[in-house]
């Protein structure tokens, strides 16, 4: 009998001490996980909103079965600022494989992990602890399955805020998603019951908010599938301006990638519009895109979130747009052409009781080659344009007589004044062939093909066409410069001045990314994201071009980090092996690898591209050999 109480106890203490492990090998995965999500979520948020919103890790205390992490949300405070802005999130964490608290509520599936969010008080949330009776406003349930999808179940409980003059009510929200390791992909809803803002002289009322997505990561990184937004109703209200109500409004983006190319549709709508409680009906549109290319389209994204960081970042005064930048948008504009995309929507509508007016529109578009300056384009891209307009005369005349009114006109004169100014625009437009009647319906059809414009089936006089292009098309994308080619600039012109314009330019076809800067002696460079060269940062510094933005020399360095063992021979052997880069070691222990452009004289255009696109390959080859020697 002891015997077999023995060995029973021996096999409990045994099965005790492999769970253990297995625990404590669940928990170091977590902690990694999580690192590498915060770093994506850091990454992000400095994207979007510079160092004005920045996420940290404050503490990490890992057990055997489980584990407890704080996160500190921070916001870039004011200088008279007397309490630190903050929110702390506390992660209180138990271990797979079998968490104990999911255990007790009676659910046996083995997880890597099951998590509990909330808030910690700090004096910056101290206001709305005590709005919420002591509790936390937020409350989340995640469990983390073992290939590292997390089931998330959050909700946020409803409270009644005054901030001095301003007062905020908030009826509560629920979160519901599934995340992918690495956020490869994102199924959720986020439903928010009702907010009210409101400071005594005006307010904002949402009520039946809903945001959800159902997406993966493409291979450019950007957000394949599903996304969209509803709301039941948005009023806003101010003392000196009508009262403005919208219904049912949705929004909803597709986008599907065939690699390198985008398709995809953007629809919204207003299910019923009101100002002062007068009707003015329903709107509702579709767009249809095909054709965009992937790398272009992402370029452009991020040229806008680095845009927008900036403005967040910096006084209103401040000059945010670089010509660089001006460049770069111009250049993505080109690379978006190249795959000769097309736009349709079908339609724009617009109901009232009394009619419905729409707008439809099919429009295809060409390569186009950049100017030579970089800014605009040296023709037209507009390779087809077809639309239809369809305005309903008793729905136009029963807006203006609403409009009318609101001057103290009785409803029977506004209407007569309606009336007689719609029909007197019309027959305008119908004298200027413009558009025709038909029945109580002013249509209007216009194209574009082969550079000639008609209206309703008419060719328009070539000095028309001149003047419609003038007007609809920016006159940035024309140009008196002779094009011998649709394909692409002159690539032969030589460049006789490095300004970064010119090696943004050449970045941005490669589809690297940068900022621009200055160093410390107030010359430009480009600090370009090394991505997955090997290096810790690489930069691009123009010497000594003083006061003048252009110069003839830039210098090309990448530097890796110093805690890769670096041995001098490896530098002085690829410095004997190697002439176009040379290699060293400096004070910090840093392996750097170096490349000088001279412009003295002239360089072709090709000839700078070769060189850059050579230094790249320099740096990923020198990679490979500190990793070797390593």
């Amino acid at each position: 009998m002891n015997r077999k109480l023995m060995a029973a106890g021996g096999t409990l203490a045994l099965l005790i001490t492999a769970y253990s492990g297995v625990s404590w090998q669940s928990g170091s995965r977590i902690q990694a996980e999580s690192e590498l999500a915060i770093d994506a979520l850091t990454a992000q948020l400095s994207k979007t909103w510079g160092d004005q919103i920045q996420l940290s890790q404050a503490s990490y205390e890992r057990g055997i079965f489980s584990s407890k992490v704080s996160y500190v949300l921070s916001f870039a405070s004011t200088k008279d600022a007397n309490v630190k802005p903050e929110i702390v999130f506390l992660n209180r964490i138990q271990h797979g494989p079998f968490p104990a608290d999911e255990l007790l509520r009676g659910h046996f599936s083995i997880l890597s992990a099951s998590v509990r969010t909330t808030l910690e008080t700090t004096p910056f949330t101290d206001a709305l602890f005590k709005a919420a009776q002591g509790q936390s406003v937020l409350v989340g349930h995640t469990l983390i399955d073992i290939n590292g999808v997390s089931t998330l179940n959050w909700s946020a409980q409803a409270i009644d805020y005054t901030d001095g003059s301003t007062r905020s009510k908030f009826g509560g929200a629920t979160l519901q998603a599934n995340i992918g390791p690495g956020f490869s992909f994102t199924r959720g809803e986020l439903k928010v019951n009702s907010l009210n803002i409101s400071d005594g002289k005006s307010s904002i009322d949402i009520q039946g908010s809903n945001i959800y997505t159902d997406t993966h990561m493409g291979a450019f990184g950007l957000n394949i599938g599903t996304r969209g937004a509803s709301i039941e109703q948005l009023t806003l209200t101010t003392l000196d301006m009508p009262t403005v109500r919208a219904e049912k409004i949705q929004s909803r983006l597709v986008l599907n990638e065939k690699a390198p190319l985008l398709d995809g549709q953007a629809s919204y709508e207003i299910g019923a519009l009101k100002i002062d409680e007068k009707n003015w009906g329903k709107l509702n549109a579709t767009a249809f895109y095909d054709k965009l290319d992937s790398a272009a389209l992402k370029s452009l994204l991020d040229l806008n979130s680095s845009l927008v960081s900036r403005s967040i970042s910096n006084p209103p005064e401040a000059d945010l747009v670089t010509s660089a930048d001006l460049k770069q948008f111009w250049l993505v504009v080109q690379s978006l052409l190249k795959a000769s995309p097309s736009l349709r929507i079908e339609p724009l509508s617009w109901q009232t009781p009394d009619g419905e007016s729409q707008f439809s529109l099919k429009a295809g578009f060409a390569p186009t080659a950049l100017q030579s300056s970089g800014l605009g384009l040296t023709g037209n891209p507009l390779l087809t344009f077809e639309s239809t307009l369809s305005l309903s005369r008793p729905m136009i005349t029963g807006l203006v007589a609403q409009i009318v009114q609101t001057a103290g006109v009785n409803p029977a004169q506004a209407k007569i004044r309606a009336e007689k100014e719609i029909k007197s625009i019309l027959d305008a437009a119908s004298h200027m062939k413009l558009g025709k009647m038909e029945g109580d319906a002013f249509i209007s059809k216009l194209a574009f093909e082969k550079n000639a414009l008609t209206v309703n089936g008419q060719k328009v006089p070539p000095d028309a066409i001149t003047k419609f292009i003038a007007t609809a098309i920016p006159s940035a994308w024309l140009s008196a410069e002779p094009m011998s080619s649709q394909d692409g600039p002159d690539e032969t012109a030589e460049v006789k001045h490095l300004d970064p314009a010119v090696l943004a330019t050449i970045l941005t076809a490669a589809h690297f990314t940068f900022e621009e800067a200055r160093d410390e002696q107030g010359d430009p460079m480009l600090k370009v994201n090394p991505g997955t060269s090997g290096a810790a940062k690489i930069d691009f510094s123009f010497i000594g071009c003083g006061s003048d933005p252009t110069c003839e020399d830039v210098l090309l360095r990448a530097t890796y980090s110093p805690d890769k063992p670096v041995a001098l021979k490896v530098a002085n052997d690829w410095n004997l092996r190697n002439r176009w880069a040379r290699a060293y070691v400096n004070d910090k222990q840093e392996a750097v690898i170096e490349m000088d452009i001279n412009a003295y004289g002239g360089i072709g255009h090709d000839a700078l591209e070769a060189m850059v696109s050579t230094f790249f390959k320099i740096v990923g080859d020198f990679s490979k050999e500190l990793a070797d020697a390593q």
